[in-house]
């Protein structure tokens, strides 16, 4: 009986294991997914490609409570800088760093 039961259990754990791994994968893919981002625009004071960093002088950030400012962002990959010039006017999006509180630029265009 015990050795009945011991079975049971274990096929319980193997039926339930792949339905409990998929729904556990899926809530962080959809974290991911809903992760918030902000737009801003702004001028392209310099841009530092090794550093992977643009110096902007960015319009007010309503989402994020900011007021228009200049200031040091990364970015989230080194060909968002290759069309970036000083005076250059472009359009961006923000979404979390790895710093809590971080906000770095995952894409970035010209206007």
């Amino acid at each position: 009986m015990r050795n009945t039961m011991i079975a049971g259990a274990v096929l319980l754990v193997f039926a339930v294991s792949p339905a409990w791994a998929e729904s556990a994968h899926s809530g962080h893919m959809q974290t991911k997914a809903t992760q918030a981002t902000h737009q801003g625009s702004g001028k392209v004071i310099s841009v530092d490609r090794e550093k992977l960093k643009v110096k902007m002088d960015h319009a007010p950030i309503a989402s994020l409570n900011w007021p228009g400012m200049t200031m040091d962002f990364a970015v989230t990959r080194a060909e968002l800088l290759d069309k970036m010039k000083p005076g250059a006017q472009v359009s961006f999006t923000l979404v979390p760093g790895e710093q809590p509180g971080r906000w770095v630029i995952d894409q970035i265009t010209l206007k």
